[in-house]
């Protein structure tokens, strides 16, 4: 099979049976155009031609050509690369998953900064008033603070998701995936 067709599957595969979002869809194609230009530059026209050298070369490639990426986006781009040639092996187009053994760029590990206790008090200080849009304001705030919830997952809570027995919340977070996590008074 064709890496041009190959792509093409994987992609239909992701939109129809795995539901990924049109966000991760126009992330992998655009990873998955670069590879398949990388490999048509060295002649590869069909997957099963891929050898894992060629996989680890345009990852470093990617990390020192003319406009290197940063390691998450190398590393970004090879999951969508990793993600092709599994499901090529999986669906029987090609015998071996060249790409398994090919390891990602290091990426930096940094916490995220958080806010000290004086901002949060600063923060629900704002929210003054009885009205109906301080109350909201000052609910939000506070389950983003003792949830550690993703402002999508927070706007996105229906009364329903709240369980004032357990004190839990569920929050549905990216790719409809679900946690229930403590929630302060």
């Amino acid at each position: 099979m064709s890496v041009s067709q190959a792509v093409e599957a994987f992609l239909a595969h992701l939109a129809v049976e795995r539901g990924s979002s049109a966000n991760t869809l126009r992330a992998y194609g655009n990873d998955l155009d670069r590879y398949r230009g990388y490999l048509d530059e060295r002649g590869i026209a069909e997957l099963g031609a891929v050898r894992e050298t060629d996989v680890g070369e345009f990852v470093a490639a990617l990390r020192s050509g003319p406009t290197p990426l940063a390691a998450s986006s190398a590393a970004r781009a090879l999951a969508a690369v990793r993600g092709l040639h599994r499901f090529a092996t999986r669906d029987g187009q090609i015998p071996v998953d060249v790409a398994r053994g090919v390891t990602a760029p290091t990426l930096r590990s940094t916490l995220p900064s958080t806010l000290t206790v004086d901002q949060v008090d600063q923060l629900l200080a704002g929210c003054v008033g009885e009205g109906p849009g301080d109350l909201r304001d000052r609910a939000l705030l506070e389950v983003l603070y003792s949830t550690g919830a993703r402002i999508s997952e927070a706007v996105g809570l229906d009364l329903d998701d709240l369980d004032t027995g357990d004190r839990t919340v569920l929050l549905r977070g990216k790719g409809g995936k679900q946690r229930i996590v403590p929630i302060g008074r």
